[in-house]
Protein backbone atom coordinates (compact mmCIF):
# COMPACT_ATOMS: atom_id res chain seq x y z
CA UNK A 1 0.00 0.00 0.00
CA UNK A 2 1.59 3.53 -0.61
CA UNK A 3 1.47 6.45 1.06
CA UNK A 4 -1.04 7.87 -1.06
CA UNK A 5 -3.43 4.90 -0.62
CA UNK A 6 -3.11 4.74 3.71
CA UNK A 7 -3.89 8.75 3.35
CA UNK A 8 -6.88 7.88 1.47
CA UNK A 9 -8.00 5.27 4.05
CA UNK A 10 -7.30 7.33 7.11
CA UNK A 11 -9.64 10.01 5.49
CA UNK A 12 -12.31 7.68 4.93
CA UNK A 13 -12.21 6.08 8.04
CA UNK A 14 -12.38 9.70 9.69
CA UNK A 15 -15.34 10.71 7.71
CA UNK A 16 -16.82 7.38 8.63
CA UNK A 17 -16.58 7.54 11.84
CA UNK A 18 -17.68 11.27 11.68
CA UNK A 19 -20.72 10.19 9.91
CA UNK A 20 -21.35 7.17 12.46
CA UNK A 21 -20.92 9.67 15.61
CA UNK A 22 -23.76 12.22 14.30
CA UNK A 23 -25.98 9.30 14.01
CA UNK A 24 -26.07 7.90 17.17
CA UNK A 25 -28.47 10.29 18.84
CA UNK A 26 -30.87 9.47 15.92
CA UNK A 27 -30.38 5.68 17.33
CA UNK A 28 -30.68 6.62 20.86
CA UNK A 29 -34.22 8.65 20.56
CA UNK A 30 -35.66 5.74 19.44
CA UNK A 31 -34.69 3.95 22.80
CA UNK A 32 -36.08 6.49 24.37
CA UNK A 33 -39.43 5.87 26.04
CA UNK A 34 -41.34 9.25 26.42
CA UNK A 35 -43.92 7.75 28.83
CA UNK A 36 -40.99 6.85 30.86
CA UNK A 37 -39.66 10.36 32.56
CA UNK A 38 -36.40 8.66 34.50
CA UNK A 39 -35.76 7.20 30.68
CA UNK A 40 -36.61 10.68 29.06
CA UNK A 41 -34.06 12.25 31.55
CA UNK A 42 -31.25 10.13 31.39
CA UNK A 43 -31.99 9.84 27.41
CA UNK A 44 -31.91 13.50 27.12
CA UNK A 45 -29.15 14.56 29.19
CA UNK A 46 -26.91 12.49 27.69
CA UNK A 47 -27.56 13.31 24.42
CA UNK A 48 -27.07 17.16 25.23
CA UNK A 49 -23.65 16.14 26.71
CA UNK A 50 -22.96 13.91 23.73
CA UNK A 51 -23.47 16.54 21.36
CA UNK A 52 -21.45 19.34 23.33
CA UNK A 53 -18.80 16.87 22.67
CA UNK A 54 -19.30 15.65 19.78
CA UNK A 55 -19.33 19.12 18.22
CA UNK A 56 -15.95 19.77 19.38
CA UNK A 57 -14.77 16.76 17.86
CA UNK A 58 -16.10 16.96 14.40
CA UNK A 59 -14.38 20.41 14.22
CA UNK A 60 -11.10 19.19 15.25
CA UNK A 61 -11.42 16.24 12.67
CA UNK A 62 -13.00 18.61 9.85
CA UNK A 63 -9.71 20.91 10.53
CA UNK A 64 -7.34 17.88 10.47
CA UNK A 65 -9.02 16.31 7.46
CA UNK A 66 -8.08 19.89 5.80
CA UNK A 67 -4.87 20.19 6.51
CA UNK A 68 -4.24 16.36 5.22
CA UNK A 69 -6.00 17.17 2.15
CA UNK A 70 -4.29 20.30 1.74
CA UNK A 71 -0.67 18.74 2.19
CA UNK A 72 -1.08 15.56 0.16
CA UNK A 73 -3.76 17.35 -2.77
CA UNK A 74 -6.07 14.37 -2.23
CA UNK A 75 -9.40 14.35 -1.69
CA UNK A 76 -10.60 10.70 -1.32
CA UNK A 77 -14.57 11.72 -1.33
CA UNK A 78 -14.09 13.07 -4.12
CA UNK A 79 -11.83 10.33 -6.33
CA UNK A 80 -14.29 8.45 -7.45
CA UNK A 81 -17.66 10.97 -8.01
CA UNK A 82 -18.55 10.25 -11.58
CA UNK A 83 -21.77 13.18 -12.23
CA UNK A 84 -23.69 12.84 -16.08
CA UNK A 85 -26.20 14.87 -17.14
CA UNK A 86 -25.85 16.81 -20.75
CA UNK A 87 -25.13 13.62 -22.54
CA UNK A 88 -28.50 11.66 -22.72
CA UNK A 89 -26.94 8.08 -23.97
CA UNK A 90 -24.33 8.33 -20.99
CA UNK A 91 -26.65 9.55 -18.38
CA UNK A 92 -28.86 6.92 -19.46
CA UNK A 93 -26.03 4.00 -18.91
CA UNK A 94 -24.98 5.50 -15.57
CA UNK A 95 -29.14 5.39 -14.72
CA UNK A 96 -29.17 1.91 -15.59
CA UNK A 97 -26.25 0.70 -13.50
CA UNK A 98 -27.93 2.59 -10.46
CA UNK A 99 -30.65 1.01 -11.53
CA UNK A 100 -29.28 -2.71 -10.56
CA UNK A 101 -29.86 -2.37 -7.16
CA UNK A 102 -32.68 -0.88 -5.02
CA UNK A 103 -33.54 2.14 -5.01
CA UNK A 104 -34.77 4.68 -1.53
CA UNK A 105 -36.25 7.50 -0.90
CA UNK A 106 -36.03 10.51 1.03
CA UNK A 107 -38.19 9.54 4.23
CA UNK A 108 -36.54 6.23 5.17
CA UNK A 109 -34.11 5.62 7.49
CA UNK A 110 -30.62 6.11 6.53
CA UNK A 111 -28.87 5.71 9.89
CA UNK A 112 -25.19 4.02 9.65
CA UNK A 113 -25.60 3.54 5.72
CA UNK A 114 -23.69 5.02 3.35
CA UNK A 115 -24.44 6.25 -0.27
CA UNK A 116 -23.72 5.63 -3.55
CA UNK A 117 -25.02 7.17 -5.83
CA UNK A 118 -28.24 9.48 -6.59
CA UNK A 119 -30.55 10.53 -9.35
CA UNK A 120 -32.32 13.60 -9.51
CA UNK A 121 -34.21 15.28 -12.11
CA UNK A 122 -31.99 14.83 -15.63
CA UNK A 123 -28.80 14.56 -12.91
CA UNK A 124 -27.32 10.73 -12.42
CA UNK A 125 -23.96 10.72 -10.01
CA UNK A 126 -22.25 7.33 -8.77
CA UNK A 127 -19.19 6.95 -6.96
CA UNK A 128 -20.17 9.13 -3.43
CA UNK A 129 -19.11 7.55 0.17
CA UNK A 130 -20.35 9.99 2.81
CA UNK A 131 -23.76 11.65 3.08
CA UNK A 132 -22.23 15.40 3.39
CA UNK A 133 -21.22 15.03 -0.19
CA UNK A 134 -24.34 14.08 -1.73
CA UNK A 135 -25.68 16.88 0.82
CA UNK A 136 -23.54 19.40 -1.00
CA UNK A 137 -23.94 18.13 -4.71
CA UNK A 138 -27.77 18.84 -4.42
CA UNK A 139 -27.15 22.29 -2.83
CA UNK A 140 -25.15 23.12 -5.58
CA UNK A 141 -27.86 21.48 -8.08
CA UNK A 142 -30.48 23.92 -6.74
CA UNK A 143 -27.95 27.24 -6.36
CA UNK A 144 -27.74 26.24 -10.79
CA UNK A 145 -31.44 25.92 -10.84
CA UNK A 146 -32.19 29.35 -9.41
CA UNK A 147 -29.56 31.91 -7.99
CA UNK A 148 -31.63 34.24 -6.87
CA UNK A 149 -33.61 32.18 -4.54
CA UNK A 150 -30.56 30.30 -3.19
CA UNK A 151 -29.01 33.36 -2.44
CA UNK A 152 -32.10 34.10 -0.05
CA UNK A 153 -31.67 31.32 1.94
CA UNK A 154 -29.69 32.43 5.11
CA UNK A 155 -33.01 34.66 5.58
CA UNK A 156 -35.74 32.28 4.55
CA UNK A 157 -37.24 31.32 7.98
CA UNK A 158 -38.34 27.81 6.99
CA UNK A 159 -34.11 27.14 7.20
CA UNK A 160 -33.21 28.89 10.76
CA UNK A 161 -33.80 27.13 13.27
CA UNK A 162 -35.74 28.36 16.66
CA UNK A 163 -32.18 29.00 17.86
CA UNK A 164 -31.56 31.50 15.19
CA UNK A 165 -29.24 29.09 13.46
CA UNK A 166 -29.20 29.28 9.56
CA UNK A 167 -28.79 26.25 7.60
CA UNK A 168 -27.04 28.27 5.43
CA UNK A 169 -25.18 31.44 5.82
CA UNK A 170 -22.39 34.04 3.88
CA UNK A 171 -20.78 33.78 7.33
CA UNK A 172 -18.70 30.71 8.60
CA UNK A 173 -18.72 31.58 11.74
CA UNK A 174 -22.63 31.27 12.33
CA UNK A 175 -22.73 27.79 11.44
CA UNK A 176 -21.31 24.69 13.89
CA UNK A 177 -19.51 23.47 11.05
CA UNK A 178 -19.58 24.91 7.50
CA UNK A 179 -18.62 23.99 4.25
CA UNK A 180 -18.08 26.01 0.93
CA UNK A 181 -20.66 25.80 -1.74
CA UNK A 182 -19.69 26.71 -4.80
CA UNK A 183 -21.86 29.94 -4.53
CA UNK A 184 -19.87 31.15 -1.89
CA UNK A 185 -22.50 30.44 0.76
CA UNK A 186 -21.82 28.42 3.47
CA UNK A 187 -23.91 24.95 4.40
CA UNK A 188 -24.08 23.47 7.90
CA UNK A 189 -22.73 19.97 7.93
CA UNK A 190 -22.68 18.76 11.45
CA UNK A 191 -25.65 17.08 10.86
CA UNK A 192 -26.62 12.93 10.83
CA UNK A 193 -27.57 11.58 7.26
CA UNK A 194 -31.21 11.50 8.58
CA UNK A 195 -30.68 15.68 9.31
CA UNK A 196 -29.23 16.27 6.16
CA UNK A 197 -31.89 14.03 3.67
CA UNK A 198 -34.62 15.90 5.87
CA UNK A 199 -33.24 19.31 4.94
CA UNK A 200 -33.15 18.18 1.35
CA UNK A 201 -36.61 17.57 0.74
CA UNK A 202 -37.32 20.68 2.64
CA UNK A 203 -35.21 22.07 0.32
CA UNK A 204 -36.70 20.03 -3.11
CA UNK A 205 -40.10 21.36 -2.07
CA UNK A 206 -39.26 24.75 -1.54
CA UNK A 207 -37.49 25.22 -5.27
CA UNK A 208 -41.08 23.61 -6.40
CA UNK A 209 -39.54 20.14 -6.74
CA UNK A 210 -40.91 16.74 -5.70
CA UNK A 211 -38.70 15.07 -3.08
CA UNK A 212 -40.07 11.64 -4.41
CA UNK A 213 -38.35 11.62 -7.86
CA UNK A 214 -35.05 12.08 -5.90
CA UNK A 215 -33.70 8.11 -6.01
CA UNK A 216 -31.00 7.32 -3.82
CA UNK A 217 -28.36 4.12 -4.20
CA UNK A 218 -26.97 2.77 -1.15
CA UNK A 219 -23.08 1.40 -1.04
CA UNK A 220 -24.38 -1.47 1.70
CA UNK A 221 -26.75 -2.49 -1.79
CA UNK A 222 -24.12 -2.63 -4.05
CA UNK A 223 -21.46 -4.08 -2.64
CA UNK A 224 -23.92 -6.94 -1.75
CA UNK A 225 -24.78 -7.23 -5.14
CA UNK A 226 -20.79 -7.43 -6.07
CA UNK A 227 -20.36 -10.31 -3.98
CA UNK A 228 -23.16 -12.26 -4.90
CA UNK A 229 -22.16 -11.59 -8.57
CA UNK A 230 -18.46 -13.01 -8.17
CA UNK A 231 -20.10 -15.70 -5.68
CA UNK A 232 -22.45 -16.78 -9.11
CA UNK A 233 -19.12 -16.67 -11.47
CA UNK A 234 -16.85 -18.38 -9.17
CA UNK A 235 -19.78 -21.31 -8.97
CA UNK A 236 -20.34 -21.10 -12.59
CA UNK A 237 -16.54 -21.81 -13.44
CA UNK A 238 -16.11 -25.10 -10.73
Amino acid sequence: MTQQDKIKQILDSLNNLQENLLSLPDDMLLSIDPRDNESLAQGTQFIMAYNDNLSQFTGSSAKIAQMIKAHFGINPEEDDVVKESSNRQQRERLIAELDKTEPHYLGENFTYKRPYGFILGETAYKGLKTWKTLYLLVLNMLQATDPAKFAALPETERFISNRGKPLLSSNEHDLRLGEKLDSGLYAEINLSANALLKYIKELLEHFGLDPRTMKIYLREDRDADIVFSDQANSNQHR
